[in-house]
């Protein structure tokens, strides 16, 4: 198997990768009837043509894994002497890298909705397997997230993952502080919030009756009644889904009697099932709480989750759908995902579209001229209805913050109306009219898409280090003269210039805005912080949850009142004046010139130009070997070099409220201490009076000035790498004169095969 992802080091990290990772080195010669037949059936979802393509890219694929680990072995101890240079150091590593990789990276679809909303009905059904992954039901879940893909294993496993005991001990220190009375009369006070309930849950599963009352160094000498594995793992495996599921159960639901103690310290769930015949390989479910958790670890894992998911599902109940402000909320962290994460598409799907009173609807609806026969009708109306009506909400949502031509907003539908009791027990709707057929179908295609372009682009950087390789061992050729002595090479690094003028230009466009947003900030914030403190439904209990926010650096996954963010809120009057610049800044489809992607594929085909004109004028052939493996690196240079800028782009983003968090910090401590009688109205005047002086101590410019400094931090990066790496390039493919070309194994067999690969992709349309 491919190896992992080496910069996927951490625990976090691990749920961001998968953990087996897909495309295998060669094939297994010696595979067993059953798993051939289980591979046959490997794209049983597919339609023939489809699944014809798929299978030739994973022939393609594996076989070119092959090739390259048989030149990786031969060039090993070549490529790795003491006193190599820097362009074998560049070629060993290239070719490190790419034995590494996996050709298709995961396509991890979010699943984002409040517990009770349908998620896990949802994805039960998607995947073929009612009742599979444990449902709420009457129960409420753990607020972890559960990660969902496919291996090729025959059996069903689960990995639960534990806080540490570093962290615990955090989050525990925070529920004792929740739970301490400190003075204040409570007997009437609540909390309607529901983190004091949360808080004695917690407490009870682990120390057991009584433990509320005790204080937090009591409770770090009490032995826990649950056991916890040393390494902090729990591996669970099984033959059969509905075996897992049981397994798992207990680990999920949190408050049923008899269930396990140990929820309160889960981290997160990754869930592998056998290659399935309904769901590719190499797509990821991410079930994703509503609005994260109290817990730190599982927080930052939430909002990671979300910046990770190409695609988004806001999931939501049709009786909840209508008007519920969590769902405004819901959307808003989606769509935040398009310039602070990786998301290119969303869509809103609704659940439990077969629950419906016909007799309460008949006298409610508009559309009475029309009469309804039945229950079906009435259904496939009221959903009609419904998708008209917020596919207009979500696309006016999506133009305040996106480019008005991005590719989401040409999307022919946003929102899906489905039910997994239908699909599974039809009474009123046949299966299509679920439209669980039509989600699997959108998943298909995504998979089919990516699968292509990665396979293809995989295929072809490996042809491209093979023809590197080769020139390498070459010895100097006129070619190699020519260019050495054209002076091309100070030409192209030329070409730097005007790019950092175009770059600096692009991120300017950007500080007007950003000056004029702070100020408005710093004009608002008092509104802010005044709705930020002030309840229309009343304080019963708010100090609680106040003291909440304030142990947790101003930020709270509260169930009644959404998630509580106090620094996004404080920043979003600057987010607001720089979303729209900001995706056009950073879009790759679709790319304009105000985009920095255009101005990098101008550099790339400068560059490109000047090697293809010097050639001409030197009257080399049009297919000149070694300017084609120059123009071939050029190209994976600068795909390599725009996958570090979307993920750079989501620190640089972020850094407004994370700036805004720092700066609070101090005033969030000394608010969480407030006690005794009156205890809000301390921790109200001290937050007032400690923001309207970071305020003054410009707070809001500080944020902007890191902000700007992110950006001309990334602008001198992508100057530096590319001036490095296309010199390497360079040298690489035009080899000095004057120097002995390095001796290397003989690489000719692997460099035909994999030529032999690459033609044959290439006719695949």
């Amino acid at each position: 198997m491919a190896s992992k992802n080496p910069t996927a080091s951490t625990t976090d990290e691990m749920l961001l990768s998968p953990k087996h990772p897909r495309g295998a080195e060669g094939e297994n010669s010696f595979e067993t009837p059953c798993k051939r037949q289980k591979k046959s059936d490997k794209y049983k979802a597919f339609d023939p043509e489809e699944k014809e393509k798929l299978k030739k890219y994973e022939t393609c694929e594996s076989q070119t894994r092959k090739v390259l680990n048989k030149t990786y072995d031969k060039l090993f101890d070549d490529l790795s002497r003491d006193d190599a240079q820097k362009e074998i150091i560049y070629l060993k590593r290239r070719l490190a890298t790419l034995k590494k990789k996996t050709s298709l990276d995961p396509i991890r679809i979010g699943f984002l909705g409040r517990t009770g909303a349908g998620k896990t009905s949802l994805l039960n059904a998607i995947l073929g397997k009612n009742l599979f992954l444990p449902v709420s039901g009457s129960s409420v879940c753990t607020s972890c997230v559960v990660k969902v893909s496919t291996n090729r294993t025959d059996q069903y496993e689960a990995t639960i993952h534990l806080l540490t005991d570093d962290e615990w001990k955090e989050e525990l220190k925070n529920l004792v502080e929740i739970l301490s009375k400190n003075g204040h009369d409570d007997d009437d006070d609540d909390d309607d919030d529901g983190c004091v309930n949360d808080a004695i849950e917690k407490l009870h599963a682990l120390y057991g009756e009584g433990a509320k009352d005790n204080n937090y160094e009591v409770l770090l000498q009490t032995n826990l009644q649950v056991t916890v594995p040393a390494k902090r793992i729990i591996s669970l495996k099984a033959q059969q889904a509905e075996e897992l599921s049981r397994k798992l159960d207990p680990y999920i639901r949190v408050r049923d009697e008899g269930t396990e103690g140990l929820w309160p310290l889960i981290k997160y769930v990754e869930v592998t099932i056998p290659g399935s015949e309904i769901l590719p390989e190499g797509v990821i479910f991410l079930d994703i709480p509503g609005t994260g958790d109290f817990n730190v670890k599982r927080d930052e894992m939430w909002k990671q989750s979300i910046n990770t998911c190409s695609v988004i599902w806001i999931i939501s109940d049709i009786e909840r759908t209508q008007g519920e402000k969590i769902q405004a909320k819901l959307l808003e962290e989606s769509i935040k995902a398009f310039p602070g994460g990786v998301c290119t598409d969303i869509a809103m799907v609704v659940t439990k579209s077969d629950k419906m009173d016909l007799d309460e609807y008949r006298s409610e609806r508009k559309n009475k001229d029309f009469p309804l026969e039945n229950e079906h009708d009435a259904i496939l109306e009221r959903n009609q209805d419904l998708k008209n009506k917020k596919e207009r909400f979500i696309k006016e949502k999506l133009q305040r913050k996106l480019p008005l031509d991005s590719e989401v907003l040409k999307k022919d539908k946003l929102v899906y109306t489905v039910s997994a009791r239908e699909f599974w027990n039809p009474k009123h709707l046949s299966p299509e009219e679920t439209e669980i057929p039509e989600l699997r179908d959108y998943l298909r295609k995504i998979y089919l898409k990516e699968k292509q372009k990665l396979v293809k682009d995989y295929v072809t950087e490996v042809c491209g280090i093979h023809r590197l390789a080769k020139n390498f061992c070459s010895t100097p050729q006129l070619e190699d003269q020519i260019f050495q002595e054209s002076g091309v090479k100070e030409l192209m690094l030329k070409d730097i210039n005007p790019l950092e003028k175009h770059l600096e230009k692009r991120f300017d466009e950007i500080q007007q805005p950003l000056r004029e947003s702070v100020e408005h900030a710093r004009k608002n914030y008092k509104n802010t912080v005044n709705k930020l403190l002030t309840r229309d439904e009343g304080y019963r209990g708010y100090h609680r949850t106040l003291k909440a926010v304030c142990l947790k650096d101003g930020i709270y996954a509260s169930r009644r009142f959404a998630r509580i963010d106090f620094n996004e809120s404080l920043a979003k009057p600057i987010y607001h004046k720089v979303d729209t610049i900001f995706g056009s800044l950073f879009r790759t489809q679709n790319a304009t010139r105000t985009s920095l992607w255009s101005h990098l594929e101008m550099f790339k085909n400068e560059v490109q130009s000047k090697i293809r004109q010097t050639g001409k004028n030197k009257h080399l052939p049009n297919n000149s070997r070694k300017i084609e493996i120059f123009i071939q690196e050029t190209n994976v240079i600068l795909k390599k070099l725009e996958k570090q800028i979307l993920w750079s782009k989501s620190s640089i983003y972020q850094s407004l409220s994370v700036s805004i968090q720092s700066d609070l910090k101090p005033c969030y401590k000394a608010a969480s201490k407030a006690k005794g009688q009156g205890s809000y109205e301390q921790m109200k005047k001290i937050l007032m009076e400690g923001i309207e002086n970071e305020v003054k101590n410009q707070m809001f410019e500080k944020a902007q000035s890191k902000m700007e400094k992110q950006f001309h931090q990334l602008k001198r990066e992508i100057l530096e790498k590319l001036k490095e790496k296309i010199s390497i390039v360079f040298s690489l493919v035009f080899l000095k004169q004057e120097r002995a070309a390095v001796h290397l194994a003989d690489i000719d067999p692997e460099c035909k095969e994999i030529h032999e690969i690459y033609f044959k992709l290439q006719y695949d349309n």
